[in-house]
């Protein structure tokens, strides 16, 4: 079932020109993009003045990105461009694959900052917040069709974030 979603994602990137120029980009510059909203979010809540926000802000991204690098490591899984012998839409070094990096970062960030955009109870910027989190699930697609990581490789990454998230944020609020 993996490598067959991930034939077919890739594919999509191969037979359309359109869709993998669009992959691309989001794969490449997601980085960039979700450091700049990671800083934007830290800015609200040291607007709002909150220390125990801000902690959180920085703790559960922190904590969240070294558990999803840790498991990476132990598991350390070939990328898909290697185990299929394809050349990627972009390039990568070979490095452990599983779970993604990229994904699990926007995923906690576009979490932690729609969680300061609820804290403002700001109908826009949890707007903003929502569209953050949909952006994230778009870039660990990116990073598929690119031929980066395998669907497994996104979905372990997304399964830690959202877990270490929900049991973080649940740990942390009750202190």
């Amino acid at each position: 079932m993996n490598n067959k979603l991930f034939v077919f994602l890739f594919g999509l990137g191969q037979k359309h020109k359109f869709f993998g120029k669009a992959a691309k980009i989001t794969a490449k510059y997601s980085y960039p993009f979700y450091y700049a909203v990671y800083l934007a979010g830290f800015a609200l809540t040291l607007y709002r003045g909150e220390l125990r926000e801000q902690f959180m802000y920085i703790f559960i991204p922190f904590t969240v990105y070294h558990i999803n690098n840790f498991t990476r490591i132990k598991l350390n899984k070939k990328r898909s461009f290697q185990e299929n012998d394809i050349k990627p839409l972009l390039e990568h070094k070979t490095s452990p694959s599983c779970p993604s990096n990229h994904a699990a970062c926007a995923v906690v960030i576009a979490l932690v900052f729609t969680q300061t955009a609820v804290g403002f109870d700001s109908l826009p910027l949890i707007c903003l917040g929502s569209a953050f989190i949909i952006l994230a699930i778009f870039t660990g697609l990116s990073r598929v069709v690119c031929g980066i990581h395998y669907p497994r490789d996104i979905a372990l990454g997304y399964f830690i974030d959202v877990f270490g998230w929900i049991v973080e944020y649940t740990i942390l609020s009750k202190l």
